[in-house]
């Protein structure tokens, strides 16, 4: 029985790891800049009718299609392409895990696909364009310092001092952070976020002060510097919470000064 245990918990780990891996490997696609960039945005809606940022892997070679959509903090789901009329500009799409939920989306002009998911007698908008004005905003980008960004980043700090370790598999998809109550650093801010404001801004005045912070203390290359530098086991909780510190002192500081 001990022994049967013992192989389930290593195909466990084994699953867990390779998941991980899958999800890295989509990070060669957050391409935004070029004429077919990989990585777009727009929105989407979910089945209770809120509209959400859509983040979407938009992979065309030329004669196939891939299409995800991949949230921040969120699982991504794909969209398998169920057909692509070039010559028109249609797309139609499934969504996995949900087999009755069929999508299609009519190009508008050289980037922009804009169209509908239906679920039964549910009618959902959807738009997959490259990055524009409206995702920026979206994303926070020319947000000014708040008290909110205050308030997210001293939540922030609540949940990595309610865990005597964090989660040194960091993929960005908190679905599992949050149900296992261990945090990366990257999902500590993100559950934070929505704590506080009921949205995560991947670029808000906290978000893009705290990257400042950590490539200042670790610099290197990074893909993702927030994921990449929580996954380093030498930096500890301690090490991040001191970057917090000094992050809501530095845009305490910025607040009182406007």
């Amino acid at each position: 029985m001990e022994f049967n245990k013992r192989i389930m918990l290593i195909i466990l780990l084994a699953f867990s790891l390779e998941s991980i891996a899958q999800d890295l490997s989509w990070d060669k696609y957050d391409v935004t800049e070029g004429p077919n960039p990989t990585l777009r945005y727009g929105y989407y809606t979910e089945s209770d009718g809120i509209i959400k940022m859509g983040r979407y892997y938009f992979i065309d070679n030329g004669s196939e299609l891939k299409v995800r959509l991949a949230p921040y903090g969120k699982t991504a789901t794909d969209l398998p392409v169920l057909e692509f009329d070039r010559n028109k500009g249609i797309i139609r799409l499934g969504w996995e895990g949900k087999p009755k939920r069929k999508c299609k989306l009519i190009k508008q002009g050289e980037s922009l696909f804009i169209g509908n998911c239906i679920e039964e007698n549910l009618v959902m908008p959807m738009v997959i364009r490259n990055a524009n004005e409206n995702d920026q905003e979206w994303m926070g980008v020319y947000f000014a310092v708040s008290d909110t960004d205050i308030s997210i980043l001293k939540k922030a700090k609540e949940i990595i001092l309610s865990k005597d370790s964090r989660n040194l598999k960091a993929d960005r998809n908190c679905d599992d952070d949050i149900a296992t109550r261990n945090f990366s650093f990257y999902c500590s801010l993100y559950y934070a976020a929505i704590e506080v404001d009921g949205v995560y801004r991947h670029r808000r005045p906290a978000m893009q002060t705290v990257r400042k912070e950590l490539v200042k203390r670790y610099p290197g290359n990074y893909v993702h510097r927030i994921r990449d530098i929580n996954n380093n086991p030498k930096i500890t909780n301690e090490e991040l919470l001191e970057v917090l510190d000094v992050v809501i002192s530095d845009l305490t500081f910025e607040l009182k000064r406007k």
